[in-house]
């Protein structure tokens, strides 16, 4: 057999043993069985199958027409939803292969930065604050858009439009991505507990006020306080199996600490800096904030959510292990589900008394995100799948992700009929994105903001160093980020 015949057999075999492994929405998981004798089996049927093709001249065609389009994602309520079913659905009707890798939270920016001016990726999860990182290798959706007759400023609000599908700054007048789950944080809490005549006895004769859902963050430290309980105690007259815990968020440093801790920042009316580039990080506020969070998570989070990823404190929540949980919406499916699943309430983050900016109710930026297509040969394939998700399959999306982002995915019947807890769960969720804080759209906010405040809260509760100097050490790297920039002299 000549040379051409023995390559295209070795690279034929190759392929098919990788993709004899399971495969599961359009990812393969590779298995050791790949090595076995299948593989003699598989290689023996392709001989027979090939030949007459080889020798009639039509070896490799099939191969390089075939479209792959690569997704880089993020955690979250969607993934099973793509895995399970859009992504199937998809291959089947167009033959496009997808496939689809979830990232570590905390390193989806440093793949994009590191893969995409290589082509990586032909989709990726995009997060506001990260997008300074490889915004050079994003393609602009407005042609695309145009392609599908579909205006962005007919369909989504303003402020998702200005905080998750443009930036101004990095790339004027595009459009750089589809919002997908844009939302704020706020508190799910167990509702049947809060009601139950006997924790009201006994919080009211312990602290001389009614039980209720907290207002402040001073009344969330009491009321966590109040719930954290060990095994053999009792809740709502239950007996504990396992330890109860009154609050948490997943608070891994330094990405989770700073989703969490943000909250608290920004409910002091605190901004980072302003227009003029003039931080607020070295008010003595600031040291009050990192003192108060320190007290909540040694007194009230379990030990684990220390080193739980973005979500994991949910699932916690939902198996009856907290009293009160951060929610960030897109997990709302998950808060509904197992012992919480119809005991829940909902409410925004307590405001912090005496703010900068006599705010009503908490503030957190507003987070969530998109998906953008970045600038590779498949560009126009990959926008195509993300307007059929996105847009045509709008409503389906929301009802099995619970994720929102256009305006008809609010204001469906379809999707309002389809939970219980929407008519609770909307109002709240629409509420505090009301009080919502965009990221600025400065190609270094992560690195000034997002990534070391979170390291400044993560060093005060670990003892790293005193408050004090971690703030200063805080405050530093933004003004010499400012300086090299040229955004301040």
């Amino acid at each position: 057999m000549d040379k051409f015949f023995i390559d295209n057999l070795r690279t034929r075999v190759t392929f098919a043993a990788q993709t004899t492994g399971n495969r599961k929405g359009g990812v393969l998981y590779m298995t050791h069985k790949h090595c076995s004798m299948r593989a003699v089996a598989i290689t023996l049927a392709l001989f027979l199958i090939i030949v007459p093709g080889v020798f009639a001249g039509g070896g490799q065609e099939a191969a390089e027409d075939q479209v792959t389009i690569r997704i880089g994602e993020h955690p979250g309520a969607h993934v099973g939803p793509m895995e399970d079913y859009f992504i199937p659905m998809y291959e089947e009707m167009t033959g496009i292969n997808i496939e689809m890798e979830v990232l570590p939270p905390d390193q989806v920016w440093q793949r994009f930065q590191l893969d995409a001016p290589d082509g990586g990726w032909d989709i990726g999860y995009h997060s506001p604050g990260w997008f300074g990182y490889f915004y050079e290798y994003v393609a602009d959706l407005t042609p695309h858009m145009d392609r599908h007759d579909f205006d962005p400023y007919e369909h989504y609000p303003e402020p998702v439009i200005n905080s998750h599908m443009t930036n101004e700054l990095l790339r004027p007048g595009e459009i750089i991505a589809f919002a997908r789950n844009p939302m704020s944080p706020i508190m799910a809490y167990r509702q049947d507990w809060f009601e139950h005549p006997d924790e009201r006895s006994a919080f009211q004769e312990e602290y001389g006020r009614e039980l209720t859902v907290p207002e402040t963050w001073d009344e969330l430290y009491e009321v966590a306080v109040f719930f954290t309980r060990s095994a053999g105690d009792t809740v709502a007259g239950e007996t504990l199996e396992q330890d109860l815990y009154g609050y948490s968020a997943s608070v891994s440093e330094p990405g989770g600490m700073a989703r969490a801790f943000l909250a608290v920042v920004y409910s002091m009316g605190l901004d980072g800096f302003d227009d003029d580039f003039q931080t607020d990080l070295d008010e003595p506020l600031l040291l009050e904030g990192v003192e108060f969070w320190t007290r909540l998570i040694r007194d009230t989070f379990p030990e684990d959510a220390l080193t739980w990823n973005f979500l994991e404190h949910v699932d916690f929540f939902a198996e009856g292990r907290l009293a009160m949980s951060e929610l960030w919406p897109e997990a709302v499916l998950t808060a509904e589900s197992r012992s919480a699943a119809g005991n829940v309430g909902y409410s925004t983050l307590p405001v912090w008394p005496g703010n900068r900016k006599d705010l009503p109710i908490g503030r957190s930026f507003l987070g969530g995100g998109g998906v953008l297509v970045f600038d590779t040969p498949n560009q126009e394939h990959a926008y195509d799948f993300l307007h059929w998700l996105l847009v045509e399959n709008a409503v389906e999306f929301t009802l099995r992700t619970a994720m929102f982002a256009l305006e008809e995915q609010f204001s469906s019947d379809e999707v309002l009929g389809s939970q219980d807890f929407y008519d609770d769960f909307l109002p709240v969720f629409l509420a505090q994105m009301e009080y919502a804080f965009p990221r600025q759209p400065i190609a270094e906010w992560g690195e000034v903001m997002y990534t070391p405040v979170g390291q400044f809260a993560s060093d005060v509760y670990y003892g790293v160093e005193s408050p004090e100097a971690a703030q200063q050490r805080l405050v530093d790297n933004m003004l010499s980020v400012f300086r090299r920039e040229g955004y301040i002299d």
